[in-house]
């Protein structure tokens, strides 16, 4: 191995690292929405960065009642009368762009970001 090799391995270990780094680093952690809608209608808006600890939010389904968790990081289904249980298995959502979706009770569970919760992937009419 020549001496300039070393140089190149070392600016690329350095340049992979400060990528990983700056992608890792979530710079609108603190701008976190969850976003709680039930047939297309925006039922609870919640930032994140207000919520002090664990809380839950009981929506009424047309089965029974939904019963969502969340706190700073994110949010999750802890119940639902559906019968597959998806939604509940799925786990903690906690970055911006994830989704718990509970179909049979047209329940969606979002977060995003407060300059980003407006944007549309399509245009709608």
């Amino acid at each position: 191995m020549r001496k300039n090799d070393f140089w190149l391995i070392l600016v690329l270990l350095v340049l992979a690292a400060g990528s990983w780094f700056l992608f890792r680093s979530d710079s609108t952690a603190r701008d976190k929405v969850l976003v709680v809608r039930k047939d297309q209608q925006v039922l609870q808006r919640i930032e994140l960065k207000k919520v002090t600890s664990e809380a839950k939010l009981i929506v009424p389904v047309e089965h029974g009642e939904m019963v969502i968790a969340y706190d700073r990081e994110g949010g999750r289904v802890l119940s639902s009368p559906c019968p597959d249980q998806v939604c509940v298995h799925q786990g903690k959502i906690t970055r911006s762009g994830q989704t718990i979706a509970c179909v049979p009770e047209k329940v969606l569970v979002t977060i995003t970001t407060a300059a980003k919760e407006n944007d549309h992937d399509a245009i709608l009419r």
